[in-house]
């Protein structure tokens, strides 16, 4: 008789250690897994230090600039902020826009990274207000009062936007009243023209550098008269009805609302937030418009939303709800069958065609059809409690869920269970462009598995044997290196602990033959291939 294990899996906490498969564990820590074999898990190694700022919790790594090193962005106290860069290509600003810090707000590098660390250094807040007012409307002072007003007199009404320095043009205010205005003629006399007082600018961190004036022609649309400078009062419109350009188009684009919050890029150059119930998007690459007309209402209030390949998963305090759609002004929403509110924001992770949460009773796996908890056959609600999934901060790498909590991490595998970690972190980012998971530690920014091995602890199922029947004389353990420590219990009671010094087969304590319950043990650095035990040194292999 002999007990082989040749290959090694994750803890699977809810079975019984008797019941587990041959292969799982009833404890795995600091453990790799991926090959089925044993491998410590690499450390963290530390890349950076944190720049001045109080309880660091969300790292971003801006990427352009700085000799090519880039440039950390950290927010502190307990902030869960979102960034996103602009989705325009090749955008010269090179923007990025984020919420989670107060109002929504965004910079390009310049504002970004004005000045020392901590960055960002500067910012304006995101979206264009309208102006202050609307425009007034006068004639000329040079029009002749008794001037024979043309049969092609048009009653004319004005509009105003605000443009930022980057492009950026608001939602308009219109003048109350209409106005006569005619074309002139070259040898008409002077007056066909009207002047407009231009309203104000707001104050606030805006970077509003034109005032953009329209005009609409007895009942047509406004279209395009002239730009203007920001710090201009008035202008004289004198552009004949064939000169004017393009249509309004910004009617609709509001700035996004202060409370926005889940800042996330979407398909199609759409970036989506939310506040309360309320799930918003912006116009296709147009970060700085939110149109009211574009807003869901959810039932639920929201706690989190994660872009997934089916679409947009949108985590309440209820049921979760999946949103799809190509554009803004047409998506649809439809609600998944199932009782598993988000109870972590930042538990929340796009897993490629599902996102995995944390609800009270376990992950949850949202696709695109329904919502499941994929934990169940895992561990219970009340293991699942203990790791105080509220407090979870989760990321995906190598296909993998790894979840930091008040008291360590986890790695969950879906039908592979689940590993445990000693490494702690309040917070992280994923850096697709080294493919590099940074956390922070304290006034750290280390690197995930890119340090020295931590030991490990892998502990097997228990084995039951028919009493009298077990025997075990001997013993080996094939790894990559040695020593290993092995350790074997008999009923529950510690038999033998030994460090493995090669290959070969040892012999094992006797006295215990009439023991009915054996677990196997094995601790280290190495990575290790199998490990056996048998009655006699014919058994193994």
């Amino acid at each position: 008789m002999k007990i082989a294990i040749t290959a090694f899996k994750g803890e699977i906490p809810k079975v019984d250690p008797r019941l587990l498969p041959d292969s799982n564990a009833q404890a795995a820590r600091n453990v790799d897994l991926d090959r089925g074999t044993v491998k410590s898990l690499p450390n963290v190694s530390t890349t950076d230090t944190v720049p001045d700022v109080a309880n660091p919790t969300t790292l971003y790594r801006y990427p352009n600039g700085n000799d090519g090193e880039g440039f950390w962005f950290v927010w502190g106290m307990d902030k869960h902020v979102h960034i996103v860069r602009s989705p325009l290509a090749n955008d010269e600003w090179e923007r990025v826009y984020w919420t989670g810090d107060g109002f929504p707000k965004m910079a390009g590098i310049g504002q970004a990274t004005a000045g020392s660390p901590p960055y960002p250094g500067n910012y304006y807040r995101l979206g264009i207000p309208e102006p202050n007012g609307a425009p007034t409307l006068s004639q000329p002072d040079d029009r002749d009062a008794s001037e024979e007003i043309p049969d092609t007199a048009l009653e004319t009404t004005y509009a105003v936007t605000l443009v930022s320095g980057f492009g950026e043009e608001g939602p308009p205010t219109v003048s109350g009243t209409t106005i006569l205005r005619w074309d002139m003629v070259d040898d008409a006399p002077a007056g066909g023209g009207v002047v407009v007082t231009l309203p104000g600018i707001p104050s606030g961190a805006q970077n509003i550098v034109t005032k953009r004036l329209y005009r609409v022609e007895s009942g047509g649309v406004f279209q395009y008269v002239a730009d203007v400078d920001a710090s201009t009062a008035t202008y004289r419109d004198d552009i004949f009805s064939e000169q004017l350009g393009i249509d309004l188009p910004s009617t609709e684009w509001q700035g996004p609302d202060d409370r926005m919050i889940g800042l996330t890029a979407l398909p199609n150059g759409i970036l989506a937030g939310y506040f309360g119930n309320t799930l918003c998007f912006s116009e296709a690459y147009r970060p700085h418009a939110w149109p009211v007309g574009y807003q869901l209402a959810m039932q639920h209030d929201i706690v989190a939303i994660a872009s997934t390949s089916v679409g947009l998963v949108v985590l309440t305090e209820g049921k979760p709800v999946l949103v799809t759609g190509s554009s803004p002004e047409a998506m649809a929403q439809g609600e998944l069958d199932v009782n598993q509110p988000c109870v972590a924001a930042r538990s929340v992770v796009d897993m490629g065609a599902y996102a995995l949460y944390a609800s009270p009773d376990g992950l949850v796996a949202a696709t695109g059809q329904d919502a499941q908890v994929v934990t169940a056959n895992v561990m219970t609600k009340d293991q699942w409690q203990v790791l105080k999934p509220e407090t979870i901060h989760a990321y995906r790498y190598d296909g993998k869920y790894l979840a930091f909590y008040d008291g360590g991490c986890f790695v969950f595998t879906p039908g592979e269970g689940v590993e445990f970690h000693d490494i702690q972190a309040s917070g992280g980012y994923y850096d697709i462009t080294d493919d590099t998971l940074y956390l922070i530690q304290d006034d750290d920014i280390v690197a995930w598995r890119q340090g020295s091995a931590l030991p490990y602890r892998w502990r097997s199922k228990v084995f039951e044997v028919p009493p009298g029947g077990a025997g075990f004389t001997c013993a080996k353990v094939i790894a990559r290196e040695y020593p290993i420590t092995i350790r074997l219990f008999a009923d529950g009671a510690t038999m033998l602990e030994t460090d493995v010094d090669g290959p070969g087969m040892f012999r094992l304590p006797s006295g215990y033959a009439l023991s009915r319950d054996w677990e196997i043990e094995i601790a280290g650095t190495a990575e290790v291939n199998s490990v056996q035990i048998a009655t006699s040194p014919s058994e193994l292999t």
